[in-house]
């Protein structure tokens, strides 16, 4: 894959997440939701709040699908510069910034646990 097609595609999958997935969640998902749970509640939970988890749940499946990290483990490098292009579009560069430390951590996070299985690995294979 390409560079302009990793940029590309990290604009566009941003754009989907910040314009598409809201609006088919209000339209679509928020009122099928609101149907399906009622005006019943769970032990001392109220529908409401029932509600909002399911609502919570389906927002982050979206961000797993669509955002920064998808982005990132997708398209690389290039891709998240063009998810910091598409938030410059939609004209606030710093709703970018959440995705971006997110993505930092996590990838410490990773590095420090392979490191750490790396060289367990070696001292398995040192002592045999």
């Amino acid at each position: 894959m390409g560079v302009v097609v990793k940029f590309s595609a990290g604009v566009a999958m941003t754009l989907l997440f910040v314009i598409v997935v809201p609006y088919i969640t209000d339209t679509y998902i928020i009122p099928y939701i609101k149907e399906a749970v009622g005006d019943s509640g769970f032990l001392f939970i109220s529908s409401q709040t029932l509600i909002q988890i399911l609502i919570f749940m389906v927002m982050v499946g979206f961000m797993f699908l669509l955002g920064g990290g998808a982005v990132f483990r997708w398209f690389g490098v290039f891709g998240i510069l063009g998810m910091i292009v598409a938030y410059y579009i939609l004209g606030d560069v710093t709703r970018a910034i959440i995705p971006l430390v997110s993505i930092v951590i996590v990838w410490l996070i990773f590095t420090l646990l392979r490191k750490r299985k790396e060289k367990k690995k070696a001292g398995k294979t040192a002592k045999s």
